[in-house]
């Protein structure tokens, strides 16, 4: 393509309109959180100055243009992995922090707990240990980003006179409380931190002329619950040149899809709600734990291979992280990943296995799980929020930064925090403390804090590196743990009139940027209930992943985290604005006009890859998880990860535990 040719295509799909492309990351450093890391940890004896002086002398590497706009509001400085983050990272993987600085400044500060990592694992053990006793001990959780929530945050944008709101990452609860309880997918601390029994969501759409269905939610009509909203399939012809829409795919069996007849069929067997057409083994979690989903799929149901194409997506962006030819097929079981219901009515069927008849299902805020963490703040530090307890004052009112980290209160959050060292001061049975080491990404100096116990929250990707006294067997676990990366991409656009057209709610596609997305019926919150009207704005939520199909885990893992990072901003821009306009350019879109901002939210280590053997072991040893859970000493670890299923509530129950094993060394 000519330079000319170029120029005239980037200015057709709006690369020259005028929208805001200032990046709204604060022109400091916050941190290593997303972690590229690879050095050994730090020994002990720099604490005591015993090595030479090796200050910070900043970050360097990739610019404001990598990370593009991040929106307005309390999370406009952390969109994901920003460059700071990843710079940062790459400073210590780049030995900055190989030998600890003589001129670690002391605070002074004794904790009783300190929770390495803001997001759900760390605020929930904050919350146990102020709740357990009842505000008498302390506990400082230190996070590397600008604010807390981990992936549990969101974007913000303003269109238009209208305030809109989607998930950064953390996205999704199972509802209603009583039946996600009964299931298993559900957290008391829901009740204890003050959040609702009762939700509505609007799910009938205004000056709409087609009868579109809206899930409440970003995932389940991806496979497994694919009737609850209006999805069409687009198919790409690179011969024509263009694409066509098959619309009631699932409602038709797939009839009216270009494809083959067998391939037809084998889709609707694994879409099937109907039990398997053979018996599994009585210990069957572990049985499929011993076998990649691909393997399950086409080995023991006799499926082509094209089915994982279909399921691919799914399995990724759900929970698996990477592609069905290398996680473990109980993984689809953790994520009701398509075929999964047909596992569950075989396993009811075949072993009485008892199962909650009660209907729940899984449903998000607008801002998806940051809503969560938001509620746990408020009720740890009730002036962190500006307002009262409802719903739409904590989801919608400003942070009061200043409350986070106020001395003499039992819970302080100190963010933008990189710990990079973590050792008890001592043998780990006799030490009556653990040292912390951190750095203020603002200032450049380093902190050294202690605590009468630690929660290792923060990703294993992390903790393996900045543990300095971590036993061997510990280091060989973390070993086995893989991780995945996504892109949430958010387009906050001015309209959907050409999905009504359409007569979509929800598109799946096959080639070019990612490969679904969807209108979610909105939270009903007063004044600020974000419209649903093919006339007004709304939010278009892109969950990215990067699979290398039929390469080893390790290779593929790394691969997909090497093209996540070195894609510029605007090439991810240029891949949304295209594909966009080849599926809905002959309905009326119109990317110039009808885009009014985009913001990618980078995750180098969204999900934890489980393995064939990650849940339940291989060759007769334990799962690498279950020995990370044991903790040593007065350090315990507590986070997502460890569970193979990281949900919400795994992770407060994560470090809920995780906190509990140090109590009685406080």
């Amino acid at each position: 393509m000519s330079k000319h040719s170029k120029e005239a295509t980037d200015s057709k799909l709006g690369m020259d309109a005028v929208i805001s492309r200032r990046d709204f990351v604060n022109n400091v450093l916050v941190g290593s959180g997303a972690g590229l890391l690879a050095i050994a940890a730090p020994d002990l004896s720099a604490v005591q100055g015993k090595k030479p002086s090796s200050t910070m002398t900043g970050f360097a590497g990739l610019g404001e243009n990598w990370t593009g706009p991040g929106g307005i509001g309390d999370y406009a400085n952390s969109n994901g992995n920003t460059a700071e983050v990843v710079n940062a990272a790459h400073a210590v993987r780049d030995g900055q922090f190989r030998e600890l600085p003589t001129d670690i400044i002391d605070t002074g500060e004794i904790y009783d707990v300190v929770a390495v990592g803001g997001g759900f694992a760390g605020l929930s053990a904050a919350f146990t240990t102020l709740t357990e006793f009842d505000g008498k001990k302390n506990c400082l959780v230190l996070d590397n980003h600008p604010i807390f929530g981990g992936e549990a945050k969101q974007n913000e944008f303003e269109v238009d006179g209208y305030h809109l709101t989607a998930p950064q990452g953390s996205n999704g609860f199972v509802w209603p409380p009583g039946p996600a309880a009964k299931a298993g997918f559900f957290h008391r601390y829901w009740h204890e931190i003050g959040l609702p029994s009762e939700l509505e969501w609007k799910t009938e759409a205004e000056n709409l002329d087609k009868n579109l269905k809206f899930p409440k939610d970003h995932f389940t009509s991806m496979g497994a619950e694919a009737a609850n909203a209006t999805t069409g399939f687009f198919y790409h012809d690179p011969n024509k040149g263009k694409g066509e829409w098959a619309l009631d795919v699932h409602a038709s069996g797939f009839e009216n899809a270009p494809i083959s007849d067998q391939l037809k069929a084998d889709l609707r067997e694994v879409y099937s709600q109907e039990p398997l057409d053979f018996d599994m083994p009585e210990n069957w979690p572990q049985w499929l734990d011993s076998m990649t989903l691909k393997e399950f799929l086409t080995q023991k149901m006799g499926l082509l291979p094209e089915v994982c194409d279909y399921i691919k997506g799914t399995v990724s962006t759900s929970g698996g992280g990477l592609s069905p030819d290398v996680i473990s097929a109980y993984s689809a079981v953790q994520y009701f990943a398509p075929p999964a219901s047909r596992i569950y009515a075989s396993a009811r069927k075949q072993f009485q296995m008892k199962m909650n008849n009660e209907e729940f299902t899984l449903v998000s805020f607008p801002g998806g799980n940051s809503g969560i963490a938001r509620y746990f703040v408020k009720k740890m530090i009730p002036d962190s929020i500006e307002g009262g307890t409802s719903l739409s004052e904590v989801l919608g009112n400003k942070l009061n930064w200043d409350s986070l980290d106020r001395k003499g209160q039992p819970v302080r959050i100190r963010g933008r925090s990189m710990v990079y060292y973590v050792a008890h001061d001592g043998a780990h049975k006799d030490a009556e403390y653990v040292n912390i080491v951190y750095t203020d990404t603002q200032t450049g100096n380093s902190y050294l804090v202690k605590a009468r116990g630690v929660v290792m929250a923060s990703g294993g990707w992390v903790n393996k590196h900045i543990v300095g006294d971590l036993p061997r067997s510990f280091r060989d676990a973390y070993k086995e743990f893989y991780h995945a990366p996504i892109l949430t991409a958010n387009v906050a656009v001015r309209n959907w009139k050409y999905m009504e057209k359409v007569g979509v709610s929800g598109a799946q596609w096959f080639g070019g940027f990612g490969w679904f997305t969807n209108l979610r019926a909105p939270l009903k919150l007063g004044k600020q209930t974000m419209p649903l009207n093919p006339d007004k704005p709304t939010v278009l939520t892109f969950y990215v992943h990067f699979n290398k199909d039929n390469i080893p885990l390790k290779s593929q893992a790394i691969l997909a985290r090497n093209e996540l990072f070195s894609t510029p901003y605007r090439d991810f821009e240029l891949q949304i604005r295209q594909q966009l306009t080849d599926m809905f350019g002959d309905y009326g879109f119109d990317a110039k006009k009808d885009i009014a901002g985009i913001v990618l939210n980078r995750w180098g280590h969204a999900y934890i890859v489980p393995q064939p053997g990650y849940y339940f072991g291989s060759d007769g040893n334990p799962a690498p998880r279950q020995v990370i859970r044991k903790g040593y000493g007065r350090i315990s670890f507590g986070h997502s990860e460890l569970t193979g299923e990281q949900l919400w509530s795994n992770a407060v129950s994560e470090g809920e535990k995780a906190t509990r094993q140090l109590f009685k060394k406080l």
